[in-house]
């Protein structure tokens, strides 16, 4: 087991646990209660279906009666389905209030940081040369490897009028600010993401990360810390933190990451205890990934 993980496995069991026990008392009562509210309406939907499938048998049509049959069939069991959909969406809702913050303090001693306070940063970085609006739902400051670390939840606007303005960009941002400085600009994005800088492209001769990503640099020869090491940390954030979109600048020693998610920081399920660390793997693994980059790049 990675010594990363061992720590917040420590840390679990030590401070966690004992904090999580009415979250869990939370989530049992809500899973009874949703299992049994969408068995009555399956069970519902099923005693419409019984009566289709009769009357369909007996040739017995009724041109009111039919579609009002049909109707309440599947009107019950999508109530069934919908009744699982919301109280996962409570749950996970709860989670990010109540558990969530409980995993910030070991490793990088994460602490709650002023929202929209890296829009300087987000602009240098020429990831998004065009937006209105940052809005960050959360944003934590943490310190690990001599490096600082921003970790946002943040929405960007695009620059239209109306007031339901268009998202240029919905997911977590991970800035980290290095000792070192590369004296470069480089820029990845992921090929899905529809991008243009004026750098140079660049091929760091990995023929795996070129399959994946667009790699631009101000210098092309200054480019030696993308290296298989460098390429299979990379590789993980997209894994990790299911991102419809994976972007990287690196200009002199501040790294932005910006990984496009629908949820951010999503983890957790319902049908999952909570008292149990190995269910918490998928969360410990989004923290553990950005520390490993920062081990990489501080070789440099």
């Amino acid at each position: 087991m990675d010594d990363k993980k061992k720590i917040y496995y420590k840390y679990f069991e030590d401070k966690i646990l004992p904090a999580v026990q009415n979250v869990e008392k939370f989530r049992i009562q809500l899973l009874q209660k949703v299992i049994f509210s969408s068995l009555l309406f399956f069970t519902a939907g099923a005693f419409f279906a019984y009566i289709f499938i009769i009357i369909m048998l007996n040739n017995a049509f009724n041109p009111v009666l039919f579609p009002l049959i049909l109707f309440c069939m599947y009107a019950f069991i999508l109530k069934g389905i919908i009744n699982f959909i919301l109280a996962g969406k409570a749950y996970q809702e709860k989670l990010l209030t109540d558990v969530f913050p409980l995993f910030l303090p070991p490793v990088a001693n994460f602490k709650p940081w002023p929202k929209n306070h890296n829009t300087e940063t987000i602009l240098d970085s020429q990831l998004f040369h065009n937006f209105d609006m940052q809005e960050d739902e959360a944003s934590y400051f943490g310190f690990y490897g001599r490096t600082n670390i921003i970790l946002s939840n943040t929405k960007l606007t695009m620059p239209v009028k109306g007031v339901n303005k268009p998202n240029l960009f919905k997911g977590t941002l991970i800035q980290f600010e290095l000792e070192k400085s590369i004296n470069n600009h480089v820029i990845m994005f992921s090929k899905n993401e529809h991008k243009y800088n004026h750098f140079h492209q660049v091929n760091p001769h990995i023929p795996e990360l070129n399959r994946f990503l667009y790699v631009f640099a101000k210098n092309p020869e200054n480019i030696s810390f993308i290296n298989a090491e460098f390429w299979n940390v990379i590789k993980r954030f997209g894994e990790i933190y299911t991102a419809k979109g994976f972007e990287l600048s690196y200009r002199n020693n501040v790294v932005l990451i910006a990984l496009r998610q629908k949820k951010p920081m999503q983890f957790g399920f319902l049908f999952k205890t909570l008292l149990n660390a190995k269910n918490y793997d998928e969360l410990i693994e989004k923290f553990i990934v950005i520390y490993d980059l920062i081990d990489v790049l501080n070789k440099i």
